[in-house]
């Protein structure tokens, strides 16, 4: 490099470094992040990138890739100091979600109508459930019959009479054959009752009653510290949730449905919004050039003064100036 290439490289490497100096670091930054954004405005998404590369992009980090160990202890340190925070201790529900509020998604529950019936309807109709309920009728009846039959109460005795009937019917064995009858009669008959411990519970579980449940409800939690729910929660439960999570989420990311419904969805909105450019769809959430601009120099005016501190600047200004000077283009042009 000749004496005059290298004293223009240096003029040139001084030029540049003073733009980040402390006195023009401020207005340096603003005026390139300005000039990026007056550019961006007029770029639509779509213009600048295609479908296909988001999708490849969202399909390798966010289905190829598994829960790492790191992230996983990371999630888990947060949710630990969450629940155990002091300030569950004296922050109430009430405080967290306002009571007009909670009414209204009472409300929107309460209003779908078919799914509470299909919700019932697929309760009932689990075999589990019939034969609960056929056990519950047996012994309702057979505490009845021995307990509560207006006959034994009313007459003298024949409570007396019918225990000692019933020890009768026992040790000849007769108490099993009723017994039986009695169970054969209920499981002939499981599905009528069944039938109608559906329509009972349509008809009680309406509306209505789901308000006045869920306000009970309220009224019975909205006092209560957040706190309480650690009575219900250990640490291992929370290990154990975040673990069977991360399980869950890497079978079904490897699923053919969920790779084909990233893509979907991808170019759902890509069809819908692409068109935009970036600054406006980030308006969409509350965030203006102005904000933006202002974010991007509180977190990279300490950046670049550290990079300008430590000679990181001056080396990679260098190192691009001085192919270009030492480059026979120059050599000629300077004679």
């Amino acid at each position: 490099m000749s004496s005059k290439a290298a004293a223009l490289l240096d003029a040139h490497k001084q030029h540049l470094l003073a733009q980040f100096s402390p006195e023009q670091m401020n207005a340096t930054l603003s005026r390139e992040i300005n000039a990026f954004f007056d550019w961006s405005q007029k770029q639509p998404i779509n213009k600048v990138v295609k479908l296909e590369a988001i999708q490849g992009v969202a399909q390798r980090y966010v289905l190829a890739q598994a829960v790492s160990t790191g992230l996983t202890q990371q999630i888990l340190h947060i949710v630990k100091a969450a629940i155990n925070s002091p300030l569950n201790e004296t922050t109430y529900v009430h405080q967290l979600i306002e009571h007009q509020d909670y009414l209204a998604i009472v409300d929107k529950i309460a209003s779908h109508e078919q799914l509470r019936k299909d919700l019932i309807h697929t309760a009932v109709g689990n075999p589990v459930y019939a034969k609960l309920l056929s056990d519950i009728v047996y012994q309702a009846l057979n505490d009845y019959l021995l307990n509560e039959n207006p006959l034994a109460k009313k007459v003298p005795g024949m409570s007396s009479l019918m225990k000692m009937g019933k020890g009768l019917m026992e040790s000849t064995g007769g108490n099993a054959a009723i017994e039986s009858a009695l169970k054969n009669y209920l499981h002939k008959n499981t599905q009528k009752i069944v039938d109608l411990s559906e329509k009972i519970l349509l008809k009680t579980l309406d509306a209505k009653q789901i308000h006045h449940v869920a306000d009970q409800v309220w009224h019975k939690i909205k006092g209560a510290p957040l706190s309480v729910g650690k009575q219900y929660i250990s640490d291992s439960d929370i290990e154990f949730a975040l673990n069977e999570g991360a399980k869950v989420w890497n079978h079904f990311r490897q699923t053919a449905y969920a790779q084909a419904m990233l893509n979907e969805l991808i170019a759902s909105w890509f069809s819908e919004f692409a068109g935009r450019d970036g600054l406006s769809l980030l308006a969409d959430l509350n965030i203006s050039r102005e904000q933006l601009l202002d974010e991007i120099l509180v977190f990279a005016q300490p950046v670049v003064a550290e990079m300008l501190a430590s000679g990181f600047i001056e080396q990679r200004i260098e190192a691009q100036l001085s192919d270009f000077y030492n480059s026979p283009v120059v050599a000629e042009l300077l004679g």
